[in-house]
């Protein structure tokens, strides 16, 4: 918690975060009285973006609950992504997002940032749900000067109704179906082939595992949701 704290601290230091002492009950009518105005989705008002910086310290210093929130700069960022391409984000759709809560505790935004620099990851690939918040991340990564990582976003997977594969709908985790008896290697199989094809006209849809290892890469990954059907797994389990 000291590492994420120090490294907060360090932003509202250089002037790219603030601490923000809103209560609960304070943001709630702020989103109320938004939402009532017609905003489709609502954003922190800044209320404590203009605090002196002696004034700040003094709550600090007395105790006063806060939590601390980066300054999202006029402009946009264009997230390279390895499986997308270019996406353009405007700034003015970002929210000043909150970095260490009032426990002392850092949201994802911050930790996953912070522990990446610190283990030295190379390539963050996650789903493609976590797309609009890279741009907070690039902004990070900056703010601190450290090499950012290659970030790749994977589709979603979808069930045969090609809505999102969620636990209401059925099985969707690896451990289900090995608790139903499919093979390692079929299961492997399955889920590589799940938004991922080898390309060049190559057809082949049984493989082992060395030669998923030869054959996979990134560029091979579609930018579409890949639809879950076990019936392929069946046939390949077999």
């Amino acid at each position: 918690l000291v590492l994420y704290r120090d490294r907060a601290y360090e932003l509202v230091d250089r002037g790219f975060a603030y601490p923000c002492f809103c209560t609960e009950s304070r943001l709630n009518v702020m989103r109320h009285t938004q939402r009532s105005k017609g905003m489709g989705s609502t954003k922190y008002d800044r209320t404590c973006l203009g605090l002196d910086k002696n004034e700040f310290q003094t709550r600090i210093d007395a105790g006063e609950p806060h939590t601390i929130r980066m300054i999202i700069p006029r402009g946009d960022t264009v997230v390279q992504d390895a499986v997308l391409g270019n996406v353009k984000f405007d700034h003015g759709n970002i929210d000043d997002q909150i970095l260490l809560k009032t426990d002392g505790f850092p949201t994802y935004h911050l930790a996953n940032v912070v522990d990446d620099h610190s283990m030295d990851i190379t390539h963050v690939i996650r789903g493609e749900e976590w797309l609009p918040s890279t741009p907070k991340h690039l902004l990070l990564y900056k703010w601190f000067e450290w090499d950012a990582p290659v970030f790749a976003h994977l589709p979603l997977l979808l069930n045969t109704k090609r809505a999102k594969l969620s636990k209401r709908h059925g099985d969707v985790s690896v451990e289900d179906f090995v608790d139903k008896g499919y093979l390692p290697d079929a299961l492997c199989n399955f889920v590589a082939l799940l938004g991922w094809n080898p390309g060049d006209g190559d057809t082949q849809e049984v493989f082992l595992p060395d030669e998923l290892l030869s054959k996979f890469s990134m560029g091979g990954i579609n930018a579409g949701g890949a639809v879950v059907d076990t019936k392929k797994l069946d046939h390949l389990n077999r």
